[in-house]
Order: structure tokens, then sequence, then C-alpha cells
């Protein structure tokens, strides 16, 4: 399923700004807590603050953290004196999750199945002081063939100035994603957009943001322009047990996500098709849209002690035209939340946590997502960076008034995931 900086470069490359305040709120504080001492002095050199991997971070798949953090400790790990190793510039981190599921969807036959979800290799490079550069391939088994799944050079340096510039293939932050639980939120299956952009922002202090700009996969009135846009605010702080974080986000096109982009076009098509079977005038209908339909997102975050909370909502910002996405005859508005509680707590020596969530989606049905979704789900560290976790999902699909079937739905997935 998917899914979490390094220095100022790194964060907002592999991310592509990327992604991430899951780990950025809670599991950051869990590892800092269990680094070991003798490294502290490098650490607080090398490290960015929170409010910087926020900056950096947001919009990109839990996957893609997970490798940011893999680089992180791996650069704080290197010791003093060894200045000239290779290794203080160029990190590499890998994952690999195997998955075991079985699901009874609310229309069709039950389903099982054992499947190598996600591999993902980064590698990241410090040329010097201001330029950072990274790459990460990905493959996700019956999902994505083995592929460059990010790419970016970064300009910056927070010694000399708050202001960063991120340029080349990555996750525009549009969106958190955060989660402690096996599945991506449906915000995420709405609102993920990975496209070549340019990123422009700054950190300070807690306080974070950036502007970005791209060329869209839908080519509005078949014009091949860059012509989409977006931007995002946040503040995040931690202080000692405790962390919060908050974001704001804007897209002018949300049309430009992945999973919309592709349904749009299909959509198009098949409008197409059915308006010269009808006998129309080939020209009086555009496969391309006509317009763009902006959306927008605000998350929130906070740590507790053994507890955090997640909460997240992204939304179009009107309705689509009808033959782009509709939902009941009519243009479509999609919107999607996430709320979402965890406890973490040790068994046997050994860390876990226990999550719950409730997430639901609106004039969604286009893209097969559940109206409403409950899950649990508990993870532990059987060894060192090799974790082990389950999840039960309960789905309601839309009734049958709006398209829907109205009956539930139940997956049940037990993840292996290593960090390397």
């Amino acid at each position: 399923m998917r899914a979490r900086p390094l220095s100022a470069a790194i964060a907002l490359a592999l991310a592509s700004q990327a992604p991430a305040l899951a780990e950025t709120v809670e599991v950051r504080l869990q590892r800092l807590e269990t680094q070991n001492r003798a490294q502290e002095a490098a650490l607080k050199r090398q490290e960015v603050t929170i409010s910087e991997q926020q900056a950096r971070l947001e919009g990109t798949p839990k996957r893609v953290k997970t490798l940011e953090d893999d680089l992180e400790q791996k650069r704080a790990g290197a010791g003093e004196g060894e200045t000239g190793a290779w290794y203080r510039n160029i990190e590499i981190a890998g994952l690999i999750e195997v998955e075991a599921g079985s699901v009874s969807p609310a229309e069709g036959d039950s389903e099982s199945d054992v499947t190598l979800a996600t591999v993902e290799l980064g590698i990241a490079a410090q040329v010097n002081a201001w330029v950072e550069a990274g790459i990460s391939f990905l493959y996700e088994q019956g999902e994505t063939d083995l592929e460059v799944d990010v790419a970016y050079i970064t300009l910056a340096n927070p010694e000399a100035t708050p202001v960063f510039l991120t340029a080349g293939q990555i996750y525009v932050p549009f969106g958190v994603y955060d989660t402690n639980l096996v599945s991506d939120p449906l915000t995420l299956e709405i609102g993920e957009a990975r496209e070549t952009a340019i990123q422009l922002g700054v950190v300070q202090g807690d306080f974070s943001g950036s502007a970005y700009l791209f060329n869209g996969d839908n080519k509005v009135n078949g014009k091949n322009q860059i012509g989409s846009w977006g931007a995002n605010l946040g503040y995040a702080h931690e202080q000692d047990d405790r962390a919060w974080a908050f974001g704001v986000g804007y897209l002018n096109d949300l049309g430009d996500s992945d999973t919309l982009q592709d349904t749009i076009n299909d959509n198009r098509v098949a409008a197409f098709e059915a308006a010269i079977e009808g006998g129309a005038d080939p020209g009086s209908f555009s496969v391309d849209p006509t317009d763009r339909t902006g959306g927008w997102t605000v998350n929130a975050s906070a740590t507790v002690g053994r507890f955090n909370v997640i909460g997240e909502y992204l939304a179009a910002t009107d309705t689509f035209d009808g033959d782009s996405l509709s939902f009941k005859d009519k243009g479509a508005k999609p919107s999607a939340w996430n709320i979402e509680v965890g406890f973490t707590f040790p068994v046997m020596g050994r860390e876990s946590v226990a999550a719950v969530a409730w997430q639901g989606t609106r004039e969604a049905l286009a893209f097969e997502l559940p109206k409403e979704r409950w899950l649990v789900g508990w993870s532990i560290e059987i060894f060192g960076r090799t974790s082990l976790a389950f999840e039960w999902a309960h789905a309601t699909d839309y009734r049958s008034s709006d398209g829907g079937t109205g009956n539930p739905g139940d997956s049940l997935v037990a993840q292996l995931a290593v960090e390397f």
C-alpha cells in the first residue's frame, strides 16, 4: 500500500517536498528518543527542524517518507572525523513490503492473495553545501511496473537562507495523507499528484510555505502549457513529549491528481464516442477538459505522550462539468476526510502502535471509493527495522439511489515490512 529528511535537500527531494507529517510529528519524536546518546552532537548539527520536514515532505506517499527517514538516520550516524568518506555525501535506502490479504467487496466474489506490495529504492547525494539530488525507484506488483518514482534537484542551505528551490518529478505538496495504518487514507486516493514541477518555498522557525507550478497531464482546451499551480502553508512545533502541526493547501486543478486525471480522460473519451454515435459533429466536442476545477485541503495532527491524533479534509472548490466527472447525472464535487487516533505501547519490549480511523467520501463514486470506511490496525517492530502489521477495514458503498450498491464490504490484511 504505500506511503515517509535528510538535510534540507533530501527532505524536499525524495518526497518532493514533498510529503509527510506522519513521521515528522509521531515517529520522529520516537526515533530521536531511541538514538544513541553518542550520536547526539552530530544529530543536533545535521537535523533540520520539524517545520523544515513539513515544508519538504507534505504530500509524499508513506513509502517515500520511510526512505527519507532511513537516509536521515544513515547521514546522522556517520561519525565525526570521517568527512572524506563517500557515504557522507551519498545515502542509499530501501523499503520492501509483502502483504497477504482477503477482500469481501460490496459487489462481486471474495478474493485473497499474497503480493509484493512495495519495493522502493532511494539514492540521495549532497553534492555541495547548496545542492542536493535524489532519485527513487518503485515497483508495486499488479499496479506499477519498475519506474522512476521521484527524481529531483534541490537548492537549499538553511544556514544561509530560509528559501529553497526544488525542481524535478515530485509529489506536489497538496495534502499530507498521514496514517498509522497499512491502507492509504481516502484523502490520498483523491488528491495525490506526482508531477514534474518547480517548487519555491521558505522555512522560518516553525512556519513554512511554498508555491509550485507544472504542466499537468490534463491539456485544458488542448493547450500544452504550464498552467497548473498550487501553494501550501504549514506550522509545526514540538516540545518535550508533545508535538502538533497544522497545514492548508490549494491546487488550481484537482483534475490533475493521479486518480482524477485517469477517470476524467476515460469519461470524456466515452462521452465523445457517444456523441459521434449520436450523429453529433466531432468538432463540437473536445476530449480535453475545457476548464480547471480547483481543490483545497486542511490537515492537523498532534502527539501527546503515547497518543496521536490525525485529521485531514480535502475537497474540490467547485463542481466538475458533467462530461468530465458526474454524480447522479450532474457535475460532481468530490471530497474526502480521514480522522484517526493512535496509541503507542510496548509489547515484550518491542514498540507497537494501535490505531482506529474513520474515513469517508462524498460524490466520489466514479473513483470506486466507498462512502464510509472504518479501519482498525496494529503494528509491531518484531526485529530492528522490521515490522509486522495487521489491519481490518469495514467499508460501506454508496446507496443504490446514488448509483452504488449500498452493500458493506470487509478486508483483512497482514503486512511484513523491512527498511534498510
